[in-house]
C-alpha cells in the first residue's frame, strides 16, 4: 500500500508530458536593434548654383567732393534698398562625429538697387548742385556693376521634416563699391569738379535652411556608410540680418560623397 502510493507520487515528477508545453511556449527573444541607423560617414562636396533677393538692406556711403579752387568736401549717410544676386557656392560637409556640421561659401554677383538714390544727407546745404552730382553718379552706377564679394557661412542640422534636413547657422554678408568722375558744380556746366563715392554694406545674419538630395547611384543603401557617389542637391532659405535685412535664396548643384 505505501509503496503503491510511493510510485504514484513519482510518476507525476518523471512524466514528460507536463514538462513538453512549457518548453514550447518559450521563444527566442528578439534582437535589439538601435534606435535609428548612423547617418552617411563620407566626407561630402556640395557645389550649388542660385540666385537670392534681398529686402530692407541698410548701405552707407561716403561721398568726397572735390571743388574746383581745391577744396574738399566730404558727406557720409545711410540708406535702405533692394537687391539681387546670382551665386556660385562650395560646401563640405565632414563625416564622422562632425557629419553635422557644414561649412561654405558663396560667390555672389550682383548689388544693390540704388539708382537715383542721394548720396547727399538730406538737408545739407552745399556750395555744388546736388542734383547734378546724383544725376552724374546714377549714370555711373547703370554702366558698370558692382564686384562679386565672397559671403562666407556655417550651419548645423537640426533634423528633418519629411525627409528635409533642417539647418541653422550663421553667415556674413558684406559687399563694397565705389564711383568715381566729374560733374558740373553749377547749373549752368561752366564749373566742373570731382566726385567720389563709396558704397559698402555689412551685416552678421542668421542663416535657415532647408535641403534635399537626388541620388543617382543609390545602389547599396543599407550599408553603412551608403556607396553613394554622385547626386544633386537643393537648397532654399532665408537670411535675417543684425541691420533688418532679409534674403531670400534657393539653389541647386552636384554633390559628391567620398
Amino acid at each position: 500500500m505505501v509503496s503503491l502510493l510511493a510510485g504514484a507520487l513519482v510518476v507525476p515528477r518523471s512524466s514528460p508530458a507536463q514538462s513538453t508545453p512549457r518548453e514550447s511556449t518559450q521563444r527566442p527573444p528578439k534582437p535589439i536593434e538601435p534606435p535609428h541607423k548612423p547617418a552617411q560617414q563620407g566626407f561630402r562636396l556640395t557645389v550649388p548654383i542660385g540666385f537670392s533677393f534681398t529686402q530692407n538692406v541698410k548701405y552707407r556711403y561716403n561721398t568726397t567732393v572735390t571743388m574746383p579752387d581745391g577744396s574738399v568736401l566730404d558727406y557720409s549717410g545711410a540708406e535702405r534698398s533692394s537687391a539681387g544676386t546670382l551665386s556660385l557656392g562650395l560646401t563640405a560637409t565632414p563625416g564622422g562625429t562632425l557629419r553635422r556640421l557644414t561649412i561654405g561659401f558663396d560667390l555672389n554677383f550682383g548689388g544693390l538697387e540704388m539708382g537715383g538714390d542721394p548720396v547727399i544727407p538730406p538737408g545739407s546745404v552745399t556750395p555744388f548742385s546736388q542734383s547734378n552730382l546724383n544725376s552724374q553718379v546714377a549714370q555711373s552706377m547703370a554702366s558698370s556693376s558692382w564686384h562679386p564679394f565672397v559671403s562666407p557661412y556655417i550651419e548645423h542640422e537640426l533634423g528633418s521634416i519629411l525627409q528635409n534636413r533642417i539647418r541653422l547657422g550663421y553667415q556674413y554678408w558684406s559687399s563694397a563699391e565705389s564711383y568715381n568722375g566729374s560733374f558740373a558744380a553749377d547749373q549752368s556746366g561752366s564749373i566742373p569738379a570731382k566726385y567720389r563715392v563709396r558704397f559698402s554694406q555689412a551685416s552678421h545674419m542668421i542663416r535657415v535652411s532647408v535641403h534635399n538630395d537626388t541620388w543617382l547611384d543609390d545602389t547599396y543603401t543599407d550599408q553603412v556608410p551608403p556607396k553613394r557617389r554622385f547626386g544633386f542637391a537643393q537648397q532654399a532659405g532665408v537670411l535675417i540680418g543684425t541691420d533688418g535685412s532679409v534674403v531670400v535664396f534657393v539653389g541647386v548643384g552636384p554633390a559628391w560623397i567620398f
